[in-house]
C-alpha cells in the first residue's frame, strides 16, 4: 500500500502540473496565435490518432494489467511477455493502417461548402500519430506493471505539454510556418514514445526474446478473452470522449474545422470541473477493490456516500466558478470563441454529474458483474451518436455539448439504479440537496456584486467571494465530515505557524 499511496501522491502532482500547462497552452496561447481551424486540425489529428491507436493496441492495455503478474519473473525475462505484446500490437497496427486506407475518403470528406480542406492536406499524419500513441500506451502499461506509474504520467501530462508550449513559442517568434508546426507537433508524440523504450532499456526491462512456454491452451484462451474485453471497454471509453469532435467536423456545414477548434478549446475550460476526480479515483478504486475482496458492503456504502459528497462539493464550486466568470473567460480569448459559451456550461454540467455520481462505476467495475460497464458504455456511444445527429444540425457545437450531457446523465442514472437495486447501496441524502441549495444562493449573491472596469479584477473579486461564501456555508453546516476535518487540520497548521 505504501507504493500505491506514494505513486498516487506523486502522480496527482504531475496531473495538476500538466493541467496547468495544458490550460496555458490550449486555452490561452493557441486561441491567440493559431486560427480556430488550425486548432481544429491539431485536435482531429490527436482524436483520430487516439481512436485508431485503440485498434492497434488490440486490447493489450487491459491484458498487461490483468495478465502480466502471471508472467512476471525477471530472471526469465518475464517469460517473453513483452515480445508477445509487441508482436500482437505490430500485427494490429498493420491492420489499422489498412483500415485507415479504406476509411481515408470518409475521413477527409465533410459537408462544408468551403473550398479548402485543411484536414485533407495533413490527414496522412494520422498514421504516425496512431502508431506513436499505440506503442506509447503499451509501454506505459508495461512500465506501470513494473510498479512505475509516474513515468507515463510525466511523459503524457507534462513533457508533451512542455514541448507543445516550446513549439508554439517558436511559432510565435516566426522560426517556422504552420506546416512545419504540424509536423513537429506529431513528432512530439514520437519523442515520448521513444523515451519509454529508452527508459525500459536503461532499467534493463526491455526484453524482446520470444518465449511461449507459459502459453498453453488454457492461458491462450484467457489472454484472448481478456484482450477482447479490453478492446471493447477501452475503445468504448475513448470513443465516448472523442466522437463529438469527429461528428462536428462531419455534420457542420460552415467552417467545420474551426468549429472543432472552438469546441475543444471551450471544452478544456469545462474539464476543470472533473479534474479533481482523477487523482482521487486512483485511491478510491483501490479501496473499493479491497472492500469487494472482503465483501464489506458496509465499508462500500461509507466510501460511496463520502465520494459523492466530497466530489459534489468540489465539482459544484468549480462549476459555479466557471459560470460566474463566463463573460470574462471570453475576454481572455478571441471573440469568435464566444460561440462556445454553452459548450462550457453543458460540458461542465456533464462533468458535474460525473462528480456527483461518486464511485458507482468503480463499484461495478470491481464486482463480479463488471461486464455491465461494457454494455452501458456501448449504449452510451449509441446514445451520443443518435443525439448528435439531432442536435448538431439544430444547435451546432452547443448541440454536441447538449448531446454528451444528456447521454452522460442517463448513463449515470442507469449506473446508480443498478448499484442501488443489485447491492442496496444508496449514497444520497439531504446533504446533497443542501450543497446544491448553497451553490445556488452563493451564485445569486455573487451575480449582484458590482463590476469594475477591469475584467481581471472582476474574476479575482467574484471568484474569491464565491469561494469564501460557499466554503464557509459548507463548513458551518457540517455537511461533510471529511471536508470539515481537512479544513480544521489546515486551520490548525496556520494558527500554529502564527
Amino acid at each position: 500500500m505504501g507504493i500505491v499511496r506514494t505513486q498516487s501522491i506523486i502522480g496527482s502532482f504531475w496531473v495538476y502540473l500538466g493541467a496547468f500547462l495544458g490550460f496555458v497552452t490550449s486555452a490561452l496561447l493557441f486561441p491567440h496565435y493559431l486560427d480556430a481551424e488550425q486548432i481544429g486540425l491539431l485536435n482531429l489529428l490527436v482524436t483520430y490518432g487516439t481512436l485508431f491507436a485503440q485498434f492497434c493496441s488490440a486490447g493489450f492495455t487491459n491484458t498487461i494489467t490483468r495478465m502480466f503478474p502471471y508472467f512476471r519473473d525477471e530472471s526469465k525475462k518475464h517469460n517473453g511477455f513483452l515480445f508477445l505484446t509487441v508482436i500482437v500490437v505490430a500485427i494490429a497496427t498493420i491492420l489499422a493502417i489498412g483500415l485507415f486506407i479504406v476509411l481515408y475518403p470518409y475521413i477527409i470528406s465533410n459537408n462544408s461548402d468551403s473550398s479548402g480542406n485543411l484536414l485533407q492536406e495533413y490527414a496522412l499524419l494520422i498514421i504516425p500519430m496512431f502508431i506513436f500513441t499505440a506503442f506509447f500506451n503499451i509501454f506505459d502499461c508495461y512500465t506501470k506493471a513494473l510498479f512505475n506509474a509516474t513515468r507515463g504520467i510525466v511523459m503524457k501530462e507534462v513533457v508533451v505539454r512542455v514541448l507543445t508550449m516550446v513549439l508554439i513559442l517558436f511559432y510565435i517568434l516566426q522560426y517556422f510556418e504552420f506546416q512545419s508546426f504540424v509536423y513537429w507537433y506529431v513528432c512530439i508524440y514520437g519523442v515520448v514514445f521513444f523515451y519509454m523504450i529508452f527508459a525500459l532499456m536503461k532499467d534493463k526491462q526491455f526484453f524482446l526474446q520470444p518465449n511461449f512456454s507459459l502459453i498453453d491452451k488454457k492461458m491462450g484462451k484467457e489472454l484472448f478473452r481478456v484482450s477482447i474485453f479490453g478492446i471493447i471497454i477501452t475503445s468504448a471509453n475513448i470513443i465516448v470522449i472523442n466522437i463529438d469532435r469527429v461528428m462536428i467536423e462531419k455534420l457542420m456545414i460552415e467552417n467545420p474545422l474551426a468549429q472543432v477548434g472552438i469546441y475543444t478549446t471551450c471544452s478544456y475550460f469545462a474539464t476543470m470541473v472533473v479534474l479533481p476526480n482523477r487523482p482521487l479515483q486512483k485511491i478510491t478504486s483501490t479501496l473499493v477493490a479491497e472492500a469487494w475482496k472482503r465483501n464489506d458492503m458496509e465499508q462500500m456504502q461509507v466510501l460511496y456516500k463520502k465520494s459523492t459528497l466530497t466530489q459534489l462539493i468540489v465539482g459544484t464550486l468549480v462549476f459555479l466558478g466557471l459560470c460566474i466568470n463566463l463573460d470574462y473567460i471570453f475576454q481572455l480569448i478571441p471573440e469568435e470563441y464566444a460561440a462556445g459559451r454553452w459548450v462550457i456550461v453543458f460540458i461542465g454540467l456533464m462533468n458535474l454529474t460525473d462528480m456527483a455520481s461518486g464511485i458507482n462505476k468503480d463499484i461495478v467495475s470491481n464486482s463480479p458483474k463488471y461486464e455491465k460497464l461494457s454494455h452501458w458504455t456501448f449504449a452510451l456511444i449509441v446514445g451520443i451518436i443518435a443525439l448528435n445527429f439531432v442536435f448538431i444540425p439544430l444547435y451546432g457545437i452547443s448541440g454536441a455539448a447538449i448531446s454528451s450531457c444528456i447521454a452522460r446523465i442517463i448513463y449515470n442514472l442507469v449506473a446508480f439504479s443498478y448499484v442501488n437495486r443489485k447491492w442496496n447501496l444508496q449514497p444520497y441524502s439531504w446533504h446533497h440537496l443542501a450543497i446544491i441549495a448553497i451553490g445556488i444562493v452563493t451564485y445569486g449573491i455573487c451575480l449582484v456584486i458590482p463590476e469594475t472596469s477591469n475584467f481581471i479584477c472582476n474574476i479575482a473579486i467574484k471568484s474569491t467571494a464565491l469561494t469564501m461564501l460557499f466554503c464557509a456555508a459548507i463548513y458551518f453546516t457540517h455537511i461533510s465530515e471529511d471536508v470539515n476535518d481537512l479544513a480544521d487540520s489546515f486551520l490548525k497548521k496556520i494558527l500554529r505557524k502564527k
